[in-house]
């Protein structure tokens, strides 16, 4: 599949790099990873396209001088990453479908695509997909592609607590330690948090309803408390992570506006699974953490995941004990 994927390169004539509505670290970083080899490596026009309202401030890092494009038009090569559906690309899904060649390489295991090569692994997220296979391609990794490598994994990760990880992807972490500044990274991603933001927090824990012995937790903010906070979509980042800290629960569920609807993210547990509840409805992930888009009432989006959470909770027989040494 690799030597498929370099000779796909190798006769692109032009490429788009898509990532998923609202792109978070992994997948800015993946684009950006990406564009970097295709350019400097085989010499290609590339443009990257995120279907978003505004970047977040500590994300401009890892833009830097690329610029997201809007213009709609044709490509010879569409290149979709870190995105498990057409609907979760969003209006760009249009260059995918007009490209002559169509390539996917996520790591969700709820993709579902079809395309002239497809590379799918299970894994810690797709900047450990692409680090792998540019290495294959004997790819000169810059200071700057280690760290994309690394802030795309850690992000991804939560900081290495959850996610698919491997022996491999902290060989990776490894390999790329000394060429970056970890903690300027870390700083970058976790230790960013503005004063709208924590409010947001505040109020998204005091609208927390709990059931089945707090081992479901469901929370929101409603359109009304966004408007009166002036929250934009980048004020809810690490929202839903903080939540899941929470002692004892198994499933998360935080909604939040996005457009005339809401963004409905999920974290669960280890033996828990939330992303064939994102998949049902449009969106996905993996089984840590998932998360779809909503036009339906709040009111409605609860009353759905209570039911679903309900479910996966009593049909979970064996209850998973964590050893912690």
């Amino acid at each position: 599949m690799i030597n498929k994927l370099f000779d796909a390169l190798n006769r692109a004539k032009s490429i788009a790099l898509i990532a998923h509505i609202s792109p978070d670290a992994d997948a800015l970083c993946s684009m950006v990873l990406l564009k970097n080899f295709l350019v400097k490596a085989l010499k290609k026009r590339v443009d990257i396209f995120a279907e978003c309202d505004e970047i977040a401030e500590n994300y401009h890092a890892i833009l830097g001088d690329n610029k997201i494009n809007k213009e709609i038009k044709n490509y010879h090569t569409a290149i979709i990453l870190d995105c498990p559906n057409l609907p979760r690309v969003g209006k760009y899904g249009e260059i995918f479908e007009r490209a002559k060649q169509k390539i996917v390489i996520d790591h969700h295991d709820t993709t579902q695509f079809s395309a002239d090569v497809k590379i799918v692994k299970h894994v810690s997220s797709t900047c450990e997909i692409l680090y792998d296979i540019l290495k294959k391609f004997n790819y000169k990794f810059t200071n700057a592609d280690y760290g994309m490598v690394y802030a795309g994994i850690i992000t991804d990760t939560n900081n290495l607590s959850v996610g698919a990880m491997t022996k491999n992807t902290f060989k990776i972490i490894s390999e790329c330690f000394p060429h970056i500044d970890q903690q300027a990274i870390y700083d970058n991603f976790f230790s960013f948090n503005s004063m709208r933001n924590m409010k947001l927090l505040s109020r998204a824990i005091e609208n927390i309803v709990t059931f089945m012995h707090g081992r479901i937790i469901i929370t929101h903010i409603t359109h009304e408390e966004a408007k009166r906070n002036k929250a934009g979509d980048n004020d809810y980042v690490g929202i839903i992570n903080r939540l899941a800290t929470i002692s004892g629960n198994k499933l998360v569920c935080f909604s939040y506006p996005k457009g005339n609807g809401y963004y409905v993210s999920m974290r669960a547990k280890r033996g828990y699974d939330c992303s064939q509840i994102a998949l049902s409805h449009g969106g996905g992930g993996h089984k840590g953490a998932s998360a779809y888009l909503s036009n339906e009432s709040l009111q409605k989006i609860e009353q759905d995941i209570l039911q679903e959470f309900t479910e996966q909770i009593q049909n979970t027989k064996q209850q998973i004990k964590q050893k912690v040494f």
